[in-house]
């Protein structure tokens, strides 16, 4: 082989590189993570409780409790697509404020998040933000970081019936100049239904601002004092969402199970601890 086509190749390869690291740095930049949203299918617009540090922020406003929660998450049984997650919230007089951490991937390629989050409640609605200071890291090539803000709310239209909505990086935080690549700017929107007490059923849209919008519901059923069993679906791919949760005085088990169509299983185990009450 030439020197010419050595050098010809040489240039393939590191355009090749150079692309697929441009990919990579947009991937994820979501930190979605949470046995009990999973298990409805991440249809967690409208949900109030300590998750919502990386889910909705707005579900902050309703928290009255000081809990540390820790949630791991294994995708399709391949180590370098895990995830884990873990943080604090707590309750003051000017609101509710949650401090936390994610990590995603491997020593090859992964993404770190650093977030602050604050909700609080003003009548019949509650409103939060979240600042998350991101990491990118390319074995070879690597890192980038950068910050992105959240936004969200969730009202109280009847007390059966709540609408929510939030959105992540509202700042549309740049990655890289060379092709205009930014981190993911999502929007969802959604209602959650409940009837009883024991019964919650959730429906919402969710849209990146670059790819069509996809559906989610979720159904989550307290069937015993301590026990819930919950479920979901994802359309764009369709993808079917299970999960049990177990709750105590001070402790919250939860476990969720989805099933991707091509790619398989995914499971992820999550426990939040009550530190104390501070209502």
């Amino acid at each position: 082989m030439t020197f010419r086509s050595n050098l010809l190749l040489k240039y393939f390869f590191i355009t090749i590189l150079s692309a697929i690291t441009i990919h990579c740095f947009s991937q994820n930049g979501l930190q979605q993570i949470g046995a009990r949203a999973a298990g409805m299918g991440y249809a967690s617009t409208t949900t109030e409780d300590s998750w919502s540090i990386f889910n909705n922020p707005g579900g902050l406003g309703s928290i009255n409790d000081a809990t540390a929660v820790f949630a791991f998450e294994n995708k399709f049984n391949i180590t370098g697509l895990n995830s884990m997650a873990a943080g604090v919230v707590n309750s003051f007089s000017i609101g509710t404020v949650g401090v936390s951490a994610f990590r995603f991937g491997d020593d090859l390629y992964n993404e770190q998040a650093g977030s602050l989050s604050f909700g609080n409640r003003f009548g019949i609605a509650s409103l939060g933000f979240r600042a998350n200071y991101l990491q990118y890291n390319i074995e070879g090539f690597g890192s980038k970081s950068l910050l992105t803000i959240d936004f969200g709310g969730i009202a109280e239209i009847t007390n059966q019936l709540f609408f929510g909505a939030y959105i992540r990086n509202i700042n549309q935080a740049q990655v890289s100049e060379l092709a205009d690549e930014r981190v993911a700017t999502t929007l969802n929107a959604g209602l959650s239904y409940r009837p009883i007490e024991k019964v919650m059923l959730c429906a919402e849209a969710e849209k990146d601002i670059d790819h069509k919008a996809f559906f989610r519901a979720g159904l989550e059923y307290q069937f015993l004092k301590k026990l819930a069993a919950r479920t979901g679906i994802k359309t764009a791919p369709f993808t079917n969402y299970f999960g049990l949760g177990f709750k105590l005085s001070k402790v919250e088990i939860d476990y969720s199970l989805s099933m991707h169509p091509v790619l398989g299983l995914s499971h992820q185990a999550a426990i939040a601890y009550r530190l104390k009450r501070t209502e």
